[in-house]
């Protein structure tokens, strides 16, 4: 394990440089020569049918940063023991583990809510109720029903507005609320890492602390660190190729998306968790959930909410909370991500967990939760 404080985070002995490690572990982006191959040949029908899904390579994001204070709804309904009713018809599902401050833990992804409490976190239940909570769109949370008859693009404007970013930091605020604390402490992993640094970006009032455990390299897109499939393909065995390569074809055949049913989708990201596993060491199980609580519309719609291209690092200015960022030594994601976003965060430290991957509250507590008890100034 090695820390730093924020903008000079050093390399410990052994890591590879990041022109070696490109890439990050969210489950849904990168580029390869296949894909701009498959896209190229996509957009070519899309433009001859006209389709609606041109925006997502053409057009801006839909969610911008600096709408969720003027959010018309941030008004909860009410909250129990295992479900919050965010808004009205929304339910969200959570579970706790420990006493204590309120800390709000936000899955990654997208759309792969947690089964079970990090064992990092557990540890400090002494002093802390750790809340996990399956986001809008995903696990055993409500999922809106669509009515995928329109036009591509009333598609995408449906979908992405039901379960985008834009609702998904709302609920952020709504929980906060249900909670009834000032601030929150937030916890996000990965693509949660994302949401929580824009929620706090947003709200930096509301938040006393972030920790942000292998953020997503998301914040600008396309990113310069390369992407997740490249660095997949690169790991995986020679003979597993022809089948990867056959699965990104599927995956990327966006033409027929709002034809395909969640449970197809859903079986077409699963296929992700192999090759994710086979490249990057076996996951925890609280990290895989049953096929059925995978949210894959709800992963769609944040690629919507992003577009094609965006920029969301002068946002992060806006962040006030002292924030603690953990990378994994052997995560897929190099180094360059996490102080990138010590760059754009003022008050950042960075640590580093050796042997750790991309879950290292799940499977390097004992070095974790010393590091994660002082940052909290728990006893």
């Amino acid at each position: 394990m090695g820390s730093s404080e924020k903008r000079k985070p050093t390399l410990a002995s052994g890591d590879t440089p990041a022109s070696k490690r490109r890439g990050y572990v969210t489950r849904l982006f990168g580029s390869t020569k296949r894909i701009i191959v498959s896209v190229v040949v996509v957009l070519a029908l899309l433009a001859a049918g006209g389709g609606g899904l041109l925006w997502w390579f053409m057009q801006q994001p839909l969610y911008t940063p600096g709408g969720l204070a003027s959010h018309p709804n941030l008004e909860p309904v009410s909250g129990d023991l295992e479900t919050w009713e965010v808004a009205s018809g929304i339910l969200l599902h959570h579970f706790a583990s420990g006493e204590g401050r309120n800390v709000l833990v936000i899955h990654g992804g997208p759309g792969i809510p947690p089964t079970a409490s990090a064992p990092a976190f557990d540890a400090l239940g002494d002093n802390y109720r750790f809340h996990y909570y399956d986001q809008r769109g995903s696990g055993l949370s409500t999922r809106p029903e669509f009515e995928f008859s329109g036009s591509q693009w009333d598609n995408i404007q449906q979908l992405e507005g039901a379960l985008g970013i834009a609702e998904q930091l709302a609920d952020i605020e709504r929980i906060r609320r249900l909670l009834g604390d000032e601030k929150l402490i937030l916890v996000g992993h990965s693509y949660g890492a994302l949401l929580a640094a824009l929620y706090a970006a947003e709200l930096p009032d509301r938040v006393e602390k972030l920790i942000l455990v292998a953020p997503a390299d998301l914040i600008v897109f396309p990113s310069r660190h390369g992407g997740l499939f490249d660095n997949l393909r690169e790991r995986l065995p020679p003979e597993q190729h022809g089948s990867y390569d056959e699965w990104l074809q599927r995956y990327f055949d966006l033409a027929s998306i709002f034809d395909k049913p969640e449970s197809e989708l859903q079986e077409l990201d699963a296929e992700l968790f192999v090759y994710f596993e086979t490249a990057a060491g076996p996951s925890p199980v609280a990290v895989a959930p049953p096929l059925e609580r995978v949210g894959s519309w709800h992963a769609r719609a944040q690629f919507f909410s992003m577009g094609q291209r965006h920029d969301y690092s002068d946002a992060l200015a806006a962040v006030t909370a002292p924030t603690l960022i953990v990378h994994g030594a052997i995560d897929l994601q190099p180094l360059d991500v996490a102080q990138d976003y010590a760059a754009w965060i003022d008050i950042t430290q960075i640590v580093t967990i050796e042997g750790a991957g991309h879950f290292p509250h799940y499977t390097h507590a004992e070095t974790l939760t010393p590091i994660l008890r002082a940052f909290l100034g728990a006893p």
